[in-house]
């Protein structure tokens, strides 16, 4: 039934249209593709990477040759209309980010809601998400959290973002740039006391490191100088947070 809609909006905005597939890419080890995903990739006319070389590098992995072209954020206002433009004309694009799921702390949204409003059809193949990894991983409630993404600007803007989340009670997870965790995990100290996190370094990767324990510990331990590594930070909510946990050492 899905795909007769699609179709029957396929057939309003013009016959013959292309497909937008937002292609789901692994985290860190390149296996972890789908094989659906591997289909798809291998038959597209185009694929619209905000990496094309980590793009082109999966895809030598998988013996895949295919036209990529960059769509990111600094040209997302201008790509998505030439791009919404070949899928008029027929052609199949495949949209895939860095890593994970387009559209997760990435510009895909962009053109995904240019092609749903031009009624073009839109498939999703479900990949790896590092956000998911990371709330299977923690061993935290998975029930229910909260994805707070980047993590970045000065002391005052963190500052302030941490304290509207002081009494938050679900599992928060946060993509901080490397750089910053260190900082970013003494804020958190500050604004909500000695917490479990755990640190996700590079998940799937062969350089994976998780890092667990209170915020004191964690900072203690010197793992946390890779800077060039994918970090995933995450955060128990304080609905499960006694007053003997909160100040623990």
């Amino acid at each position: 039934m899905r795909r007769e809609r699609s179709q029957e909006k396929c057939a309003q905005s013009g016959s013959g249209a292309g497909t937008l597939f937002i292609v789901g890419v692994p985290i860190g080890h390149p296996d972890d593709l789908t094989i659906r995903a591997l289909s798809t990739l291998r038959r597209v006319d185009v694929i619209a990477a905000k990496n094309p070389q980590s793009t082109q590098a999966l895809l030598s992995h998988h013996g895949i040759q295919a036209v990529v072209t960059t769509y990111n954020r600094n040209n997302a206002a201008e790509k998505a209309p030439l791009l919404l433009q070949r899928l008029k004309q027929g052609h199949h694009i495949a949209l895939v980010s860095d890593c994970g799921m387009p559209a997760i702390y990435d510009p895909g949204r962009v053109l995904i809601s240019a092609a749903s409003k031009a009624h073009l059809p839109i498939e999703v193949i479900p990949g790896t998400s590092s956000v998911v990894a990371a709330a299977a991983l923690c061993g935290m409630d998975g029930d229910s959290f909260v994805v707070e993404g980047r993590w970045s600007g000065g002391l005052r803007k963190m500052t302030h973002r941490l304290q509207a989340l002081r009494s938050e009670s679900r599992t928060m997870i946060f993509l901080p740039p490397a750089q910053t965790v260190p900082h970013l995990l003494s804020l958190i100290l500050s604004a909500f006391g000695n917490r479990r996190v755990v640190v996700a370094l590079d998940l799937t990767k062969a350089t994976q490191k998780v890092v667990r324990g209170r915020v004191r510990t964690v900072l203690a331990k010197n793992d946390l100088h890779d800077t060039d590594a994918q970090v995933t930070l995450i955060v128990k909510g304080m609905k499960s947070q006694g007053k003997t946990e909160e100040g623990a050492v």
